[in-house]
């Protein structure tokens, strides 16, 4: 197994190589606005450094949000063209679950990320649909946070193998937007 993370809905710039047990993270922090700029060149740097071309590679892991609304575009996008090029299984990463079943929040059952403006985006257990919630709702409390794509890595990483092993593949990327860009907010 080897699969190709991509993670661009945060300030961070996630890209990663899982290779069985073992990763190569090449993990970007506080890269802002430009993943665009270094996407790219960082799974470049992750394939030569995993010492593997995409044709080695078993599968493509992306981050579909909630973040973001330019970044969640961005990797869909770049792993979508990654995929046209070399056809792979696709598995797509929820933020919020990857936050719920890392081990800073694992106990918490529910997740939160910021989305500014007021607001978090959350997500519940019992079958709750991701919603936006104000920074005062009671429920942000005892939610599971993560402040950075860095902190949630490691239940990525677990919600990619655990797909993996089950042949559980995405026929698509479809972004997980839980509500419109700012552009869109601010045409109001």
């Amino acid at each position: 197994m080897k699969i190709l993370f991509i993670d661009t809905t945060t300030p961070d710039l996630v890209v990663a190589v899982v290779e069985d047990n073992k990763i190569i993270d090449l993990t970007q922090k506080a890269v802002g606005v430009h993943h665009s700029e270094m996407l790219c060149d960082k799974v470049t740097e992750a394939l030569a450094k995993a010492k593997i071309s995409f044709a080695d590679l078993s599968a493509y892991a992306c981050a579909i949000g909630p973040g973001s609304f330019t970044g969640i575009r961005i990797g869909v996008s770049t792993v979508k063209g990654y995929c046209t090029a070399v056809p792979l299984p696709l598995i797509a990463v929820n933020c919020l679950e990857a936050i719920a079943t890392s081990a800073c929040c694992m106990a918490r059952g529910s997740a939160v990320i910021d989305a500014g403006n007021g607001y978090y985006f959350a997500d519940y257990a019992n079958d709750v649909s991701p919603c936006l919630i104000s920074y005062d709702d009671e429920r942000a409390t005892v939610a599971g946070r993560a402040e950075s794509a860095t902190e949630y890595l490691d239940g990525a990483i677990q919600i990619i193998r655990k797909r993996y092993a089950n042949g559980q593949f995405d026929e698509s990327l479809i972004p997980l937007y839980i509500r419109r860009s700012q552009a869109e907010e601010n045409r109001k």
